[in-house]
């Protein structure tokens, strides 16, 4: 949730994908009343008993869904992120990859905290901010439909139902243009690199960003292993990647650095020069540039396909 280069710990899980659009039905004409008790994405109930004017989010998902729904300004306090919006740069971090500055976050009074599932944000953390009756609901979506309901769980949450079911019609509709894209045939096998400085790391099977590349027309190559990001040279050689995608790139790892890795030589993306930039923070945030990612994945893994606009969320 910080940067690319720290997210091998866990991110999100693969599921079945639904490309097509949001019913006219699921959109509601009116936003329901306080008190609203939510079934959050760890499966608790939570009640919130009133609009929130005072959020603090925790996640990527948090942070950017609330900027794009324009709630920016009932936000009071964020996690530090590669990836936060403009309308958001000036608001204070009360979290960072080394934990939850609990004395600051509770000083900000908030009404409502967005936090993350599975050990995104520490249990102690989530256990002290309910200890300080503080409105908890946890983030920790399972997919692509995971990061729908993400969606739209965040506007249920602070009295956006209808624009967050809105967004999440328009994503859809993002999402399957782009699949129609997709050729019939062969698929590269694609291993995307989040981390290589001493240990490597791609992604794990149940990953999120590994059903994107699937989507995007490639066979993720991953460790093999439920929530298991690092992977031995001998099974990546094994695995033998037609396409390398540096979700590193903008920490300075380039096509030939990686070609002059010992033991790399022989895979088949390094002699085949396959080996690609992708922007790491746009991959592995599950929000509203859901889009926007696959979009990306698709041209780095086959550049000759053409990708039409992006509808900005």
């Amino acid at each position: 949730f910080f940067s690319s280069r720290r997210r091998h710990t866990r991110l999100l899980t693969v599921t079945g994908v639904q490309t097509c659009a949001l019913p006219i039905s699921e959109i509601p004409a009116s936003e329901a009343p306080f008190p609203r008790t939510l079934i959050d994405d760890a499966g608790g109930s939570v009640t919130i008993s009133a609009r929130p004017q005072r959020i603090v989010a925790l996640t990527p998902a948090s942070v950017e869904t609330l900027a794009t729904l324009e709630y920016a300004d009932r936000v009071v306090g964020i996690a530090e992120c590669t990836c936060t919006p403009d309308a958001l740069a000036a608001i204070p971090v009360v979290a960072d990859y080394e934990g939850v500055d609990l004395e600051q976050l509770i000083a900000l009074e908030p009404d409502l905290v967005f936090a993350g599932g599975s050990g995104f944000t520490p249990a102690d953390a989530i256990a002290a901010m309910r200890a300080a009756n503080i409105t908890v609901v946890t983030i920790d979506p399972k997919g692509v439909e995971g990061v729908y309901r993400t969606m739209r769980l965040i506007g249920d949450a602070v009295g956006g139902s209808a624009p967050a079911a809105q967004l999440v019609a328009s994503v859809r509709a993002d999402m399957a243009r782009l699949a129609a894209l997709i050729p019939a045939g062969a698929r590269p096998k694609v291993f995307y690199e989040i981390d290589a400085t001493s240990t490597i790391y791609g992604l794990a099977p149940d990953d999120y960003a590994a059903e994107l590349i699937g989507l995007a027309g490639g066979e993720p190559v991953t460790s093999g292993s439920a929530g298991v990001y690092e992977i031995a040279l001998e099974t990546l050689v094994a695995a033998a990647p037609e396409v390398i995608l540096l979700g590193d790139a903008a920490y300075g790892t380039t096509a030939e650095g990686v070609a002059a890795r010992p033991g790399w030589s022989a895979i088949p993306a390094v002699v085949g020069g396959a080996i690609r930039p992708v922007d790491g923070d746009l991959v592995t945030t599950p929000g509203p540039r859901l889009a926007s990612a696959l979009a990306a994945l698709i041209v780095a893994i086959d550049p000759g396909i053409s990708v039409p606009a992006i509808t900005a969320p």
